[in-house]
C-alpha cells in the first residue's frame, strides 16, 4: 500500500505477511493486454460456471473507500469491485485495462488514454463509465480533503483534460515515466461519489469490477456477487466473472485458516504461515503456491538519532549480518537474501544492483566498529510485536550483533503505535518491511529522496536526489532509467541509511477443484476468471 499496515494497493509498509515499458525517444503508442493482468488459458464448462468461493484472509477490511484505504486486507476485497486503467500482470509489467491504449507525446509530458467502451459501473450508480469518471477520480485522490496515502504518486500531474466521453489526456511539467505504475495505484468511481445521495461510497464501494459489493459483518465476512452487466468476456466469450459470488472470512491466526483449508471449510487462503509452508506444500488435498515476492525486510537506521548518526557504525551492522540465517531461522528458507529493495521477480533485478555487496564478515565489521564513535551503548530495535516472523529476525539480529559487540535490545511494539513512532521518526533501528514495489521510483524515490513522506530514516544526499530525480523523468530506454538507479544504490548502501535483509516469498494455497486463479507476486487477490470444478 502507500500507507501503512500489513500492505499494499498494492504498495505500502509491511508488518507481516516499476519493471516498466519504455516512454520516451518519440511518440509512443501501447496497446492494453488481452483481459488485462489475469488472462486465463483455463476456460470452465458450462456446468462447472457458477457457486460461491470461500476466502480465508489474515485480516478483516479496515476501509471500503478505494483512495483512502491503506490495508491490504481491504484492497483483498476491492481489486474484485473496483479498477484501474492500467494494472499489473504475474510479470510485473502494467497492462491496459479500462484504459485500451494510450500515446506519449514526443517530449514525454502530455499522457493521452483512449478508454474502453461499453464499461458499466454497478448499481445504483448503473451507467456507462466515461472519461469524466476517470478525471473525477485523479482529482479526488489529489484533493488534500481527501486524505489519499496515493496522493503522492500523481502529484507530479499539472493538467487533467477531456476528449468527449472515451479519450482523457494528463500533462506534466517534465516526463513522468513511471506514470503507467502510478495508475495501477488507482480505482476509477463514478464522478460525483462524494455527494451521491444513493450510496454511501465509505459503505457501498460502487466500482466497474466484475463482482458488486453485497455487505460487509465486521469481522466476520464480506460479501460479492457477480456483476450482470460485467463488460470482459474469457478468451472462449464467456461471460465474466465465472463464479456467482466470494465470501471473504478473516481467520487471523494462521493454522486456523490452513486447518479450514485442509478440512473444506475454505476453499482458498492467503498468507500461508510460512512455519507451516513445508506441510501444505507436500499436502495431495491442497495446492500450494509460493512466488518470489515483493515483500523485503529491512533494518532501518534513523541517522538523527544517536547512536545511528555514525555511518561507520551503520556499516559495522550491514556487514555484521548473515542474510541466509535470517532466511532459514525467521522465514523458514521462504525468502531470498537481498542488497537492495529490487524484488528478485522484477524486470529491474538484474540491472540495478550493489557493486560491492555487504555479506556477513565479522572482523570488517569489528574494525569498522573499532573506528567509529560507539562507545557500547544499548541501541534498540523496534518491531511489530504482532509478527512473529520479524520478532524472529530481530532475535537473530541481536544473537550476531552482540557477536561483534553491539548491544541491542528488541523492542516489540504494538503496529499503531509503532507507525506513528515511524511517521514521527521516534526510533533507533526499526526492522520492518515494504511491499508492493515495482517501479524503481517507487522502490528508491519515496523512501530515499530527501524530505518525502515514508523517508523515515531522515536520509539525505544530494547526488542520490538528483539521480533519483533523472531516472523520475527520463524518456529513453529501460536500460537508461536502470542507470541512475544502479549508480543511487551504490550511494545508499554505503552510507547504510537501510541494511536490506531479504525478500519473502508470496505464499497462497487453495483446493485442487479451483481453477483459474493467477497469482500475482504483489499478492493481489483477484477472482474474475477463478472458477470451482466438482469437489
Amino acid at each position: 500500500m502507500a500507507g501503512l499496515v500489513g500492505a499494499s494497493g498494492m504498495t505500502g509498509l509491511a508488518g507481516c505477511s516499476g519493471g516498466g515499458g519504455d516512454t520516451g525517444g518519440g511518440e509512443t503508442t501501447t496497446e492494453s493486454g488481452t483481459d488485462g493482468a489475469d488472462t486465463a488459458t483455463e476456460t470452465p464448462s458450462e456446468e462447472e460456471m457458477g457457486g460461491e468461493l470461500v476466502a480465508g484472509t489474515q485480516a478483516d477490511v479496515v476501509k471500503l473507500d478505494p483512495h483512502k484505504s491503506s490495508a491490504y486486507s481491504s484492497f483483498q476485497v476491492l481489486d474484485n469491485i473496483y479498477q484501474r486503467l492500467t494494472v499489473l500482470d504475474a510479470d510485473l509489467k502494467p497492462q491496459g485495462l479500462l484504459a485500451k491504449d494510450w500515446t506519449v507525446s514526443d517530449d514525454g509530458t502530455s499522457w493521452t488514454f483512449t478508454l474502453q467502451e461499453g464499461v458499466m459501473f454497478h448499481p445504483p450508480v448503473s451507467r456507462e463509465m466515461t472519461a469524466a469518471d476517470v478525471k473525477y477520480s485523479i482529482e479526488r485522490i489529489l484533493n488534500p480533503d481527501t486524505g489519499s496515502p496515493r496522493k503522492s504518486n500523481f502529484d507530479p500531474i499539472t493538467n487533467i483534460e477531456t476528449n468527449g466521453d472515451y479519450e482523457i489526456t494528463f500533462e506534466f511539467e517534465e516526463p513522468y515515466a513511471p506514470f503507467l505504475y502510478k495508475l495501477t495505484t488507482s480505482y476509477v468511481m463514478p464522478e460525483g461519489a462524494d455527494e451521491a445521495d444513493d450510496y454511501d461510497v465509505s459503505k457501498q464501494p460502487v466500482g466497474t469490477g466484475p463482482f458488486n459489493f453485497v455487505e460487509h459483518v465486521s469481522k466476520d465476512h464480506t460479501l460479492i456477487e457477480a456483476f450482470e452487466d460485467y463488460w470482459e468476456t474469457d478468451q472462449d466469450g464467456n461471460q465474466l466473472p465465472h463464479l456467482d459470488a466470494v465470501r471473504f472470512r478473516p481467520i487471523p491466526e494462521g493454522s486456523s485458516r490452513v486447518t479450514n483449508l485442509k478440512t473444506g471449510e475454505l476453499d482458498w487462503i492467503d498468507t500461508a504461515p510460512r512455519s507451516q509452508a513445508s506441510s501444505l506444500e507436500n499436502a495431495s488435498s491442497v495446492n500450494f503456491s509460493n512466488v518470489p515476492g515483493t515483500f523485503y525486510d529491512y533494518l532501518g537506521h534513523r541517522l538523527d538519532s544517536e547512536p545511528m548518526g555514525d555511518q561507520k557504525l551503520r556499516q559495522a551492522i550491514s556487514w555484521a549480518i548473515d542474510r541466509p540465517s535470517i532466511v532459514k531461522g525467521a522465514r523458514f528458507g521462504y525468502g531470498e537474501p537481498t542488497q537492495d529493495p529490487v524484488p528478485p521477480s522484477s524486470l529491474w533485478a538484474e540491472m540495478i544492483q550493489v557493486d560491492e555487496p555487504y555479506e556477513q564478515d565479522k572482523e570488517k565489521a569489528e574494525q569498522l566498529l573499532e573506528d567509529s564513535d560507539y562507545d557500547g551503548q544499548q541501541i534498540n530495535i523496534m518491531v511489530g510485536q504482532q509478527y512473529k516472523g520479524q520478532v524472529n529476525a530481530a532475535e537473530i539480529v541481536q544473537e550476531q550483533l552482540s557477536g561483534v559487540g553491539i548491544n541491542v535490545k528488541v523492542q516489540p511494539t504494538e503496529w499503531g503505535t509503532m507507525v506513528s513512532r515511524l511517521n514521527e521518526g521516534d526510533f533507533q533501528i526499526t526492522l520492518v518491511g515494504w511491499i508492493g514495489f515495482v517501479d524503481p521510483d517507487d522502490m528508491f524515490y519515496s523512501i530515499f529522496h530527501t524530505g518525502e513522506k515514508w523517508n523515515q530514516t531522515n536520509y539525505s544526499n544530494e547526488e542520490v536526489d538528483e539521480l533519483l530525480e533523472q531516472g523520475r523523468s527520463a524518456t529513453g530506454s529501460r536500460e537508461e532509467r536502470a542507470g541512475y538507479y544502479d549508480d543511487a544504490v551504490d550511494m545508499i548502501a554505503e552510507e547504510a541509511p537501510y541494511t536490506f535483509l531479504n525478500f519473502n516469498d508470496e505464499i497462497m494455497a487453495w483446493k485442487p477443484y479451483v481453477k483459474g486463479f493467477t497469482h500475482i507476486p504483489t499478492g493481489a487477490t483477484r477472482f474474475k476468471t477463478t472458477y470451482k470444478t466438482d469437489q
